[in-house]
């Protein structure tokens, strides 16, 4: 390879390393929520570093012989290779935990995606033993073969899945979500598919990089709709959405939960076991979602679950399920018992925000109110103790 088109090589992904560790930086002195999804985009960030790197050193070592010369040269494309299908598989999981923030949801419904990309590693390991995506002459030169196609027909599937993904999240909540993702993938999407079409160009980590410092630009916005305790929507957001909903003239089902007695929690453990009963009680309706709903911290210790819905039963299934995680939680050993009441609300367009909101609020504190009666739809017996 000539210097020039060494240059051309070396200097976009030096670009790319270079922003990557300034993100890293500012994100190191800059606070992150610590949320599975950060780790994801952590993950991803080094994966780009060293696809930065890996793609330089394997430039660099394309046609010279030494011992070891070309295992390395295998080992650094089997590592590009694949990095750069997984890669677009990682923001998709990154961005369905932003947008629903349900671990359980993704093996549930990416199963084909994990699986496929699975497979498409093991074709790659394999090839070092039968080269059908690429190989290594006795020269030590990278040769593409047909089969490397495969692994951008994936890239298209993931980047096609995160796409569909963004576009019934936009459905249901508005446009400022399709737009923060939306803007971040375009120089990946762009980047990938320059090198795809012009073999040798290197721009597929460096528009990654690019994309990924933008993506965290963004995201720091959107702590603002975050509630920095137990990491889920705000009241701020929460009233954004039914703005939203309201206007599209969507019918949803809504429930508002509050624990009883959390004050007797804070004043016999400290209020340090009481904000670890809210991050508990997040745990439990975050793990029982995962048909729609959407989580809020309305207030203190109350919040909100909102979920698109024909129907004033919406919300049974998925109270249900937060019922059966409590009870075993309170069968765990902690030094307290969960208590929650709750009340729900349907709105048909008939009602606005307030009044809708209200109408969940008198149904909890009645059920507060009279909780030993179970006739009450919904309702759920549970006492602090010490």
């Amino acid at each position: 390879m000539d210097a020039n088109a060494l240059k051309a090589i070396i200097i976009p992904n030096a670009i790319g390393f270079a922003l990557l560790i300034i993100l890293r930086f500012v994100a190191r002195i800059k606070v992150i929520r610590d949320r599975i999804e950060d780790k994801v985009f952590v993950f991803t960030v080094y994966g780009v570093m060293l696809g930065c790197l890996f793609e330089t050193l394997s430039y660099v070592l394309d046609g010279h012989l030494f011992p070891g010369a070309r295992v390395l040269n295998y080992a650094l494309n089997t590592y590009l290779f694949s990095a750069n299908m997984l890669l677009p598989f990682a923001l998709l999981v990154y961005v369905d935990l932003s947008l629903y923030g349900n671990v359980d949801r993704i093996w549930k419904k990416y199963k084909p995606h994990i699986i496929i990309g699975a497979l498409m590693v093991l074709v790659n390991v394999v090839n070092y033993f039968v080269p059908i995506s690429y190989t290594i002459t006795s020269q030590n030169v990278y040769e593409r073969r047909f089969f490397s196609y495969a692994y951008y027909v994936v890239i298209v599937f993931y980047f096609i899945s995160i796409f569909f993904l963004l576009r019934k999240f936009k459905k249901e909540n508005g446009a400022r979500a399709f737009i923060s993702f939306g803007m971040f993938l375009v120089p990946v999407i762009i980047g990938t598919g320059l090198q795809f079409i012009f073999y040798g160009l290197s721009l597929a980590w460096l528009s990654s990089a690019m994309g990924l410092v933008g993506l965290f630009m963004m995201q720091q916005n959107e702590l603002a709709y975050i509630d920095p305790l137990v990491g889920i929507y705000n009241r701020q957001y929460l009233d954004n959405v039914l703005s939203a909903w309201i206007g599209r003239d969507c019918c949803f089902a809504g429930v508002m939960i509050d624990i009883d007695k959390f004050k007797d929690i804070n004043d016999n453990f400290g209020h340090y076991e009481g904000d670890k009963a809210l991050k508990n009680l997040t745990n439990i309706l975050k793990k029982s979602a995962g048909n729609g709903e959407r989580l809020f911290r309305f207030a203190g210790d109350e919040f909100i679950i909102l979920k698109m819905e024909t129907s004033q039963d919406g919300l049974d299934g998925y109270m249900k399920e937060v019922k059966k995680r409590i009870d075993a939680f309170n069968k765990e050993g902690h030094p307290y018992k969960f208590s929650i009441s709750y009340g729900t609300a349907y709105f048909d367009g008939t009602q606005n925000a307030d009044s809708f909101l209200k109408e969940m609020d008198l149904r909890m504190y009645m059920m507060k109110e009279f909780h030993h009666d179970e006739i009450i739809k919904g309702e759920i017996q549970v006492t602090a103790q010490e």
